[in-house]
């Protein structure tokens, strides 16, 4: 028994989305003017020569739009991140409806054997590179067998290429089919292949003819990968071809990316249009963050959601600008599942902390210490809901079930209130008091407790008022707090050496399927909330993993140790383990409720304060196909950068009407 074009798994809803696989064969295409004229002079090859024997089908979100114009926006990040997660084309199979549902891009088609060990990719015969080149499984596997399994480069082996302990085989059957072959099952390959690389596009389809002149093996120019590298990052190097709508022609480090429309991109609206619409899009770096605020204000971009700059206290200002400057405010849904969160480090190098951040009964004593209506008023203005942090409550399993709905629930609910006496109360049971009359709580031996907030210090604003309430909330009990804002790689550093102490600024978003992307629900990576268990998980069935044992966790390379068996990190990593096999989605939501479960029995290990609040967008009035906030399955789901917002609503589709 096969099973063919998994959308997501075990979705019962195939291609009820915004993305149609049809032929358009009846129709003859068209393309914008700009590209008519290079024909007409012999500059390019006709427009269907261009395009694939079966172009992918984009249906506009309103009507059929008109070609040219520049799409102007911003940028606070000299890497361009949040503007490379407008695009998707890279990508196998895209997201749609808000991420409950996905459809082909790069592939047409895809197909399971029984047991979910081997799958096999139909790719989109007659796609090019931005450059005219022709597009095969050949540009999948230089990057696997020349990067990803490449020792000496830095990509590697990505999760979703591994199970069973083993990285699978990739095996080319011709030009536009590939194999994956797993010595165990892996039935989330669909899912991993619409998240993966998140900020698209990555390094996944690299285009062989272009980039092997820089590889040390191919080339005796070379000898190590740092010019390759640097060659591989289109967004500074506009000479890369790419698979884009838009491709690169001009970059000027700190100041602007410009981006043009690609010739050869594979894909049409429903009347056979050869998109993009819009011409040229002009990404402009604003450094200050209050610059970015008043350029939007001044109706300057002409649409973006991202980067998180915009929060709920600058609508008053958008507002009153809109009329006069052109443009609606967007107020979409953040998808969070907790707000600004803070989680203690359970590998704390101090072992007396470690032993108090593992007990329950102190985690939920910080939990019922936080006002969450105070943070719900004074930094998102009443429009979330308190929460003792959970994944988002979007996500498909908290809503296909009474299991998933109870679950969600329980996890929700678990400390929430805002209880100073009961946080109080846990504390003097757990021996966390006054003992030498300072007026602030100290460790069962005596020793002074100080509590860290670990903070990145360019975090946006709404991590900063939320960090100072909590701050206080946990003074007013007894524990004496401080918030420690720094650098952001330095933070960075000090969650891989499982150093930081309480760390504030991240968000829970989660994606459709938990087990899909579990990081924190369980430490499997940088482990979140215990960073040295969740490296001890990531080199399990490497090289690594039997080497220097005989030195302490922290002197390792890198630093990990292995959690007490029987506790509640090994059941966790055990039980992913099981879940990432199961074959059927009521199993995988059975076995993912038991780990929620045991953040519920030994947590919180996440504290949550406010989800389910707004994220904050503004859109021209002459940028037309953006959809309301009524036309998004969910309201939206921005904040995980894994279903990639904006790419998931297709801006090739929007288009520019000054009439």
């Amino acid at each position: 028994m096969k099973f063919r074009r998994m959308i997501a798994p075990f979705k019962t809803f195939l291609f009820l989305t915004l993305i149609l696989s049809l032929s358009v064969t009846a129709f003859a295409y068209e393309e914008a003017p700009i590209l008519k004229e290079k024909v007409e002079a012999g500059e390019l090859p006709p427009v269907d020569e261009r395009l694939p024997e079966d172009p992918l089908v984009i249906e506009p979100v309103d009507k059929v739009g008109k070609y040219g114009g520049t799409w102007t926006r911003f940028s606070t990040d000299e890497e361009w991140a949040h503007f490379r997660m407008s695009l998707d084309g890279d990508k196998f199979i895209r997201w749609t409806k808000d991420a409950l549902g996905n459809a082909p891009n790069l592939l047409t088609d895809w197909e399971s054997n029984e047991d979910r060990t081997v799958w096999t990719l139909h790719f989109r015969k007659g796609v090019k590179w931005s450059d005219g080149e022709p597009f095969t499984v050949d540009d999948v596997l230089f990057w696997w067998e020349e990067m990803a399994l490449n020792e000496e480069h830095s990509e590697v082996v990505p999760k979703w290429a591994i199970s069973g302990g083993k990285t699978m085989e990739m095996v080319k059957v011709d030009d536009y089919t590939l194999k994956f072959e797993y010595v165990a099952p892996y039935p989330l390959l669909v899912e991993w292949l619409c998240m993966y690389p998140w900020i698209s596009p990555g390094f996944i389809s690299v285009p062989e003819h272009y980039m092997k002149q820089f590889h040390p093996d191919y080339s005796d120019k070379y000898q190590d990968f740092e010019i390759f590298e640097e060659k591989q990052e289109w967004w500074h190097n506009v000479e890369r071809p790419v698979l884009n709508a838009w491709i690169p022609v001009q970059e000027q480090a700190g100041k602007r990316l410009v981006m043009e429309r690609n010739p050869y991109y594979y894909a049409v609206d429903t009347a056979g249009n050869q998109l993009p619409y819009i011409d040229k899009i002009n990404v402009r770096y604003v450094a200050d963050n209050e610059v970015f605020k008043l350029k939007v204000a001044q109706g300057e971009s002409d649409m973006q959601i991202r980067p998180g700059v915009l929060t709920l206290r600058d609508v008053a200002t958008l507002k009153a600008n809109e009329n006069k400057n052109n443009f609606k405010t967007l107020m979409w849904d953040s998808g969070s599942g907790t707000g600004p969160l803070y989680y203690p480090n359970r590998n704390h190098p101090n072992p007396e902390k470690a032993e108090l951040y593992r007990n329950p009964k102190f985690l939920k004593a910080l939990s019922y210490a936080i006002n969450r209506d105070r943070v719900n008023k004074m930094i998102y203005y009443g429009t979330g809901f308190n929460t003792t942090g959970t994944f988002s409550p979007k996500t498909p399993f908290f809503n296909r079930s009474e299991l998933g709905k109870e679950t969600y629930k329980k996890w929700r609910d678990l400390a929430v209130e805002y209880d100073p006496e009961k946080s109080a109360s846990l504390l003097d049971e757990i021996g966390i008091v006054d003992q030498n009359g300072d007026g602030w709580r100290d460790l069962p031996s005596g020793k002074e407790l100080k509590l860290r907030i670990d903070t990145d210090s360019e975090a946006n604003i709404r991590y900063t008022d939320c960090g100072e309430i909590v701050k206080e909330n946990w003074r007013e009990v007894g524990l004496k707090t401080i918030v420690n804002p720094i650098d952001g790689s330095q933070i960075q550093v000090m969650q891989s050496n499982g150093t930081i102490d309480i760390r504030n600024s991240w968000e829970v978003g989660g994606v459709p399927t938990i087990v899909g992307f579990p990081h924190w629900l369980v430490p499997i990576d940088n482990g979140r909330w215990a960073p040295l268990y969740g490296v001890w998980y990531r080199i399990k069935g490497t090289a690594e993993e039997g080497a220097e044992l005989d030195k302490k966790p922290r002197d390792r390379t890198p630093p990990r140790a292995e959690p007490p068996a029987g506790g509640p990190v090994a059941q966790l990593q055990e039980l992913y383990d099981e879940a990432r096999s199961a074959t059927t989605i009521e199993k995988m939501d059975e076995i993912v409720a038991q780990m929620i479960d045991i953040h519920i029995e030994h947590g919180p290990f996440i504290i949550g304060t406010v989800a389910g609040y707004p994220r904050i967008g503004v859109v021209k009035d002459r940028m037309k196909n953006v959809p309301d906030v009524e036309q998004l399955a969910q309201g939206g789901w921005i904040n995980p950068w894994n279903v990639c917002y904006i790419a998931i609503i297709n801006p090739d589709q929007f288009y520019i009407d000054e009439g």
